[in-house]
């Protein structure tokens, strides 16, 4: 749809935007949930053949999505239009990458196969937000549903408090993440084995790239578009866990272990199927290398009333928010 309303132009460019932010929303209301198992496809999941085509349907997206943005410059500087639809363009753009395409990345980056975690790491850079690879994977899965976690948001939290302070956060986190990986193996912080100083440098080269193939006109053009995409993400992040929060045991001190209660679901038929199941969110906490296709349903926990595309629009008005989520928290605990 992103490609359609590159290509087609005019009114066209604001396809994606009507479908993710009024068809998806509406048409996951109409249908309702299916809290059926995975287990119904789970012997053809396991299977070879199966597992093989449920990740090629990923890698196939990490191309798409790359394209996506490449044929984003080319269309900014050769087609005429005005300001309205380029705005459409951008926005469409940034949908489909932080929606389909950072989706598509996270599951990519929790793949035991090196390869599959390079072609995650790729669509990051896209957005230049590699570091989270190593922030999400080894920060937010440890530290999910507690105080010591950027991307958990305590209740009353607004959304918009919430990216102030997650997005520096989780960069300055990953820096941590990655030093003490180093000094383990008694490194240095600037060693040539950090990543952190990898992903800077990738990045780096894929704007200058971007520099020399569509110009400097392009370059602010893009980074709107990347920073919206990865505020998307942080959207979601913040949907996911608000205002839940793992107790601490008297006697060790330490946080209980990770349970379905401490993540939002959401079996919306339509979001689910777009968003590669990350809507059953619990069981990806508990079992973070299972791929997306055997994710199970987690009937105890927390149900969101709407599908992710219907949330993020809920997340922008903070009164309704709060008056939609916080009597839930409360009747779950």
């Amino acid at each position: 749809m992103a490609a359609v309303g590159l290509l087609a132009s005019g009114l066209w460019a604001w396809l994606t935007p009507a479908f993710v932010f009024l068809v998806i929303p509406i048409v996951d209301a109409l249908l309702g949930c299916d809290e059926s198992s995975s287990s119904k496809i789970s012997h053809f999941a396991d299977s070879g053949l199966g597992a093989k085509l449920y990740t090629s349907i990923l890698l196939v997206q990490v191309v798409l999505q790359i394209a996506l943005l490449l044929l984003l410059g080319h269309v900014w500087n050769q087609v005429d239009a005005p300001w309205p639809i380029r705005i459409g363009w951008m926005l469409s753009v940034a949908l489909s990458v932080g929606g389909v395409g950072i989706t598509v990345a996270h599951e990519l980056i929790h793949r035991q196969d090196f390869m599959q975690r390079m072609f995650g790491k790729s669509m990051l850079m896209g957005v230049l937000y590699m570091h989270f690879s190593i922030e999400h994977v080894r920060g937010h899965h440890a530290r999910v549903a507690t105080d010591h976690d950027p991307a958990s948001a305590p209740l009353g939290m607004s959304v918009y408090r919430f990216l102030a302070t997650t997005i520096p956060a989780q960069w300055f986190s990953a820096w941590e993440l990655e030093s003490k990986r180093l000094e383990k193996h008694q490194l240095g912080t600037w060693s040539i084995q950090n990543e952190m100083l990898w992903f800077i440098v990738i990045e780096l080269l894929w704007l200058l790239g971007l520099l020399w193939a569509f110009g400097l006109s392009f370059l602010p053009i893009y980074l709107v578009v990347a920073v919206v995409s990865c505020g998307l993400l942080e959207i979601v992040n913040y949907i996911e866990h608000y205002g839940l929060r793992r107790e601490i045991n008297e006697t060790n001190g330490r946080h209980e272990a990770v349970g379905p209660e401490h993540s939002w679901n959401s079996n919306h038929r339509l979001s689910r199927a777009l968003l590669f199941e990350l809507s059953r969110h619990s069981d990806h906490h508990m079992h973070a290398i299972k791929p997306y296709q055997r994710l199970e349903n987690e009937t105890s926990s927390p149900q969101l009333p709407n599908g992710y595309p219907g949330m993020v629009l809920l997340t922008l008005l903070p009164p309704i928010w709060f008056r939609v989520m916080d009597r839930r928290i409360s009747k779950s605990q």
